[in-house]
C-alpha cells in the first residue's frame, strides 16, 4: 500500500515535522511514499505529485486530496498521512480508528469552547446532514491519525458533493461505513488546556504508551512531545538527504 502525504512546505522550519514523520514510517510496512502538493528540497526516494498551493489550508487540502484520487501514481488503496503524524510503535497494518459518536464529540467541544467556532459549527452541519441521510448515529473520524482511503471512494465523494468537504474524514468514514475502534485523539498541543489531564500530569509516561502521535507546530518545536519524537527517531531515513 502506498503512503500519501498531503504537503505544503513549511519554510520557517524546513518542513522538519515531515522529516520525522517519514522517519517514523519504519514502524509500518509500505510501498511507495508519495508527496502530493509540495516537496522540500531535502526529500529523496519519494514520488512527487505537484499541486499549486494557496494561503488557505482547507483549499490546499481539498486540491491535494482530489489530485491524489485521480493520480495513476497512487495505489487504489492508500494510507493518508499528514506531515505532523508520527507512528511511534511498530504496527503490521493501520487499524481503523474513530473518535466516537459525533453527538458526544460535539457536546465535548461545546463544553470546552463555549464561545463556539467555525469548526464546531461545521461539525454540527455535517452531523445534521449525516442524520438526514441515514438513521444510524454518525461517528466522528476527526482524529489526528493516519487513515486508509480508497481512490474510488474519494472520487465518489467529490463527485457527489455540492461544496467543500470541511470534515472530510468524518464524511468519508460514515459514507463508506469504515467502522473501527473508538480512541482518544492523539494531538498534543503546546497550551496545556487543550491536552488530556493525564498528559499534563506526566507527559513522558503518557507519550510512552502512544502508538500514534500528532503535534502542533508549537508543541513540536518547543514541547515535550516534539523532543520525544526527535529522540525516538535519531537516524536519517532513506527519504531524506
Amino acid at each position: 500500500m502506498n503512503i500519501v502525504y498531503i504537503v505544503k512546505n513549511s519554510p520557517e522550519n524546513n518542513s522538519e515535522e515531515l522529516r520525522y514523520s517519514l522517519r517514523s514510517l519504519e514502524n509500518i510496512p509500505h510501498d511507495k511514499v508519495i508527496l502530493v502538493g509540495e516537496k522540500p528540497d531535502w526529500a529523496r526516494n519519494v514520488t512527487h505529485v505537484a499541486v499549486a498551493q494557496s494561503d488557505t489550508k482547507h483549499v490546499n487540502w481539498a486540491r491535494n486530496m482530489a489530485t491524489a484520487a485521480l493520480s495513476d501514481q497512487v495505489s487504489d488503496e492508500f494510507l493518508m498521512m499528514n506531515d505532523d503524524f508520527f507512528i511511534m510503535k511498530a504496527v503490521q497494518k493501520m487499524p481503523a480508528l474513530h473518535f466516537g459518536y459525533m453527538r458526544d464529540v460535539i457536546a465535548c467541544y461545546e463544553e470546552r469552547y463555549p464561545e463556539g467556532s467555525d469548526y464546531i459549527a461545521r461539525m454540527k452541519l455535517l452531523y445534521e446532514l449525516l442524520v438526514a441521510k441515514d438513521s444510524h448515529e454518525p461517528i466522528s473520524y476527526e482524529l489526528h491519525t493516519p487513515m486508509v482511503l480508497s481512490k474510488k471512494n474519494v472520487r465518489s465523494m467529490y463527485e457527489k458533493s455540492n461544496g467543500p468537504l470541511y470534515q472530510f474524514r468524518t464524511y468519508y468514514g460514515n459514507m463508506f461505513n469504515v467502522g473501527g475502534t473508538a480512541v482518544a485523539d492523539v494531538k498534543i498541543f503546546k497550551d496545556p488546556i487543550h491536552n488530556d489531564s493525564l498528559f499534563n500530569e506526566n507527559p513522558l509516561r503518557y507519550l510512552q504508551h502512544m502508538t500514534f502521535l500528532s503535534t502542533t507546530g508549537g508543541s513540536f518545536k518547543a514541547g515535550v512531545a516534539g523532543d520525544y519524537v526527535r529522540n525516538s527517531f535519531t537516524k536519517k531515513s532513506k527519504y531524506e538527504a
